[in-house]
This record gives C-alpha cells, sequence and structure tokens, in this order.
C-alpha cells in the first residue's frame, strides 16, 4: 500500500511537470516605473528596469526619510524622467550619504523624492514615492 502511494504521487508530480506547470515567478519589472511626492507635484517615471534596491540607515538617511532607514530602489539616470520642480539639498556635513551625493525634494509638501550622488549614472529613489511600493523586495534584516 505505501509503495501505491508513492507511486501515485510520483505519477501526479510528473504529469504536473509535465503539463506544463511552473512555479510563480517573482513580479517582474513594469514597463515603466512611476512615482510622485505626497502632493503629487512632482512625478517621475522610469522606462527602464530596476538595478538595485537597498536600505541605508546612515544618519543622513535617517533625517532624509524621518525614519531608521533609508528604503531605495536603484535605476539609470537615462532612464530617469522627472516632471514638475525639485529643489535640491546639499549637507556639509561628512556622513556617507550627505558626503556622497545630493537629496532631491518637492518644495510643496517636502518630500525627498530620490537621491543623486555625485559620481556615476544612477538615482536612488525613495521607495516609498513609488505608485507600486511592492516593486521594492528587499527583506529588512
Amino acid at each position: 500500500m505505501k509503495r501505491l502511494i508513492c507511486a501515485l504521487a510520483l505519477a501526479v508530480f510528473v504529469v504536473g511537470a509535465a503539463d506544463g506547470q511552473e512555479k510563480p515567478k517573482a513580479k517582474e519589472t513594469p514597463k515603466v516605473i512611476a512615482g510622485h511626492c505626497h502632493c503629487g507635484k512632482v512625478k517621475y517615471e522610469v522606462k527602464g528596469r530596476i538595478v538595485g534596491q537597498s536600505y541605508c540607515d546612515c544618519r543622513a538617511c535617517q533625517l532624509a526619510s524621518g525614519g531608521l532607514k533609508g528604503a531605495f530602489v536603484t535605476v539609470l539616470e537615462s532612464t530617469f524622467k522627472i516632471t514638475g520642480e525639485v529643489k535640491t539639498f546639499r549637507s556639509d556635513s561628512k556622513v556617507k550619504c550627505d558626503a556622497n551625493g545630493v537629496w532631491n525634494f518637492c518644495p510643496t509638501c517636502g518630500t525627498t523624492v530620490f537621491w543623486k550622488p555625485h559620481r556615476g549614472d544612477k538615482v536612488d529613489l525613495f521607495a516609498g514615492t513609488l505608485d507600486d511600493t511592492t516593486l521594492f523586495t528587499v527583506k529588512d534584516k
């Protein structure tokens, strides 16, 4: 009886595999990634893929995000288009993100929308500004 049950289980597995059943895939990056500030006057679109995702808990990111960690989705600057007026903030602080980039925020509502490093061709979008926040998939440690 035990062998019969094992044989049936194996047959069900083989038939399922033969039918082309696959495991669900991870969420794919959409063709256009969009987001905005709290009041909606600053909007962005990314016509490209996400090239990185991360948390940063440096003191500068804590202050810029108002939380203990900044959550970022990284995209190539060449795929990034912003509409609306943004203001920038540069700090004299020697803290990692202050020393290496510029904060970009909405002058109306104050939402920090993205961080741009002084060097390189990438932009870090604050994950909370994404229209579809499920695109941010990094697990908190």
